[in-house]
């Protein structure tokens, strides 16, 4: 098959990452893979896989874009596409209008993000792949009577690239250097928290990370968050650190940046935080692992826990955010970082889970399957054009409740602004 990958974006977040891996892993069952997206930090993973990679316009002026549509259009011609793979909401609908409905070429769209499925969502005609199970389920009972196919696919790890590194073992990660760079030679208890450092889902997490570490100095003489990202509030964030720094008298936040390659980071940990695609990977390289999410939400991933993460994914909604001195963060932490035997029987525990439920090359081979079907039970020509009306009203009626919302804010502001 000759299939296109749509990610969501360029950076460095899991959904995209998880977009790239898949695409090389198909490759090398044999089929042809094209990767399309902008400029971002994720182009080095795709020349590194040895896929080829085309543009998209760099600025999407409204979404769904017209001209990443026509984009994708083109594309479809010019290399004779079977499949279109997109990843989250707007990739899908700029492909359905691009490839699916004038074209009938198949689309499968996939979704790791939180939340529900936005109202203008194509109901028919596109199978999708949901990344946890609550969605899944919410997916299958509002698709279930009109027709298309919903799949279980959660986050992939590529095990031969994320796995332990013992004693150097790999060459190609290389810890020491890592740990040279950023003044972390000196044995000490240490977190590690890889993540894009963006507002929307992150920032809770990242913010209480920080601040449970701080919290812990004084029981755990040393103890240092590393925290691998770059993002909107990087900022925000390293200001936090200093001022967690300053009061410390220490520097037991360190922020490294964006790395293309965080596997020296995840080595290098005693505990892993993160969620998603994160977590994972840090209980793929054998590291005990506390899933962070919103609302105070936090959980150690262990063999008593797993199913509490069914739902949610590697992810988790708690009852509200309380101030550090009763994060059960804070504990969870402590408890890990201060019991090496309970840390080395979580560790092996997660490597074994993530080889036998996650491994990236039989998540490829069931995705290559529902290519096939989406091929195989394509809708008739008037079937995509009603659903692309339907899609079309859903679409104008969400961007207008947007705009109502936004005039009642700046309204309300204004209001305010006069009564001051």
């Amino acid at each position: 098959m000759r299939i296109l990958v749509c990610p969501h974006d360029m950076q460095l977040g899991g959904s995209s990452i998880n977009a790239v891996d898949l695409a090389r892993a198909v490759r090398d069952l044999g089929h042809e893979v094209w990767v399309m997206g902008r400029q971002g930090p994720l182009r080095q993973r795709v020349a590194a896989a040895g896929l080829p990679l085309l543009a998209l316009p760099e600025r999407a002026h409204v979404r769904p874009s017209p001209a990443v549509s026509r984009t994708i259009a083109a594309a479809v011609r010019r290399h004779r596409i079977d499949v279109v793979h997109t990843y989250e909401y707007w990739p899908l609908v700029e492909a359905f209008l691009g490839a699916f409905v004038p074209r009938g070429t198949p689309v499968l769209g996939t979704i790791m993000s939180m939340g529900s499925l936005p109202p203008y969502f194509p109901r028919t005609g596109v199978p999708l792949t949901l990344g946890y199970g609550d969605l899944y389920e919410e997916t299958g009972e509002v698709r279930g009577l009109e027709g298309a196919r919903v799949h279980l696919l959660e986050p992939p790890v590529d095990t031969t690239i994320d796995h332990p590194i013992v004693d150097g073992a790999d060459a190609e990660v290389d810890v020491d250097a890592f740990a040279a760079e950023h003044g972390l030679l000196k044995p000490a208890p240490t977190v590690v928290l890889v993540s894009r450092l963006a507002r929307h889902l992150k920032q809770e997490h990242l913010e209480r990370t920080v601040d449970a570490v701080a919290r812990l100095s004084p029981e755990l003489p040393g103890v240092r968050l590393v925290l691998v990202g770059g993002g909107s509030i990087e900022n925000e964030l390293q200001a936090r650190a200093a001022a967690a720094n300053a009061e410390l008298g220490r520097r037991a936040i360190v922020l490294t940046g964006e790395m293309a390659d965080p596997r020296p980071a995840y080595a290098l940990a005693d505990v892993v935080v993160g969620m998603g695609g994160s977590a994972l990977r840090g209980m793929a390289f054998g590291k005990p692992t506390v899933v962070v999410g919103e609302q105070g939400f936090s959980k150690p991933v262990t063999p008593e826990t797993i199913g509490a993460f069914d739902g949610l994914g590697f992810y988790g909604l708690g009852s509200g955010r309380v101030p550090v001195e009763r994060d059960p963060l804070v504990g969870q932490l402590a408890a890990l970082l201060g019991d090496e035997a309970e840390r080395e029987r979580v560790g092996a525990w997660s490597l074994d889970l993530v080889r036998e439920r996650f491994a990236l090359d039989s998540q490829a081979l069931r995705l290559v399957d529902w290519y096939e079907q989406a091929r195989a039970e394509l809708p008739p020509a008037r079937g995509r054009v009603g659903e692309a009306v339907r899609v079309g009203g859903r679409l104008v009626g969400f961007k207008a409740g947007q705009r109502g919302r936004a005039l009642r804010r700046r309204t309300r502001g204004g209001r305010g602004a006069s009564a001051r």
